[in-house]
């Protein structure tokens, strides 16, 4: 399992707009189509109030196969940026800890 916290920052648009992009990225986390080949979600998505974000935990075994998707996003003016992080669970800092 190679798990990531993905988060997403949207740019400023007009409210229709941000509904419908938000409404795409639903359908896709909640469902699972779309979402690149090896990619499911173990976490969220969660929207911040206070920032245009999205957060999600992904399980992704190549994050390279998301490059496409989210280089059309920003391409499309949707998404400012995004910052994918590595996480692992606490088992495995504990198995750390333990070492």
């Amino acid at each position: 399992m190679a798990l990531f916290l993905d988060t997403i920052y949207f740019n400023r648009q007009p409210a229709d707009k941000l509904k419908e992009t938000l409404t795409a990225i639903n359908k896709s986390l909640t469902s699972g189509s779309g979402l690149p080949k090896g990619v499911t979600v173990k976490a969220g998505p969660w929207y911040s109030n206070e920032e245009m974000k999205l957060v999600v935990v992904l399980d992704m075994q190549d994050h390279s196969l998301s490059y496409t998707a989210f280089s059309n996003a920003v391409a499309g003016g949707m998404v400012e940026k995004r910052k994918l992080e590595p996480i692992v669970d606490w088992s495995t800092v504990e198995a750390f800890i333990k070492s």
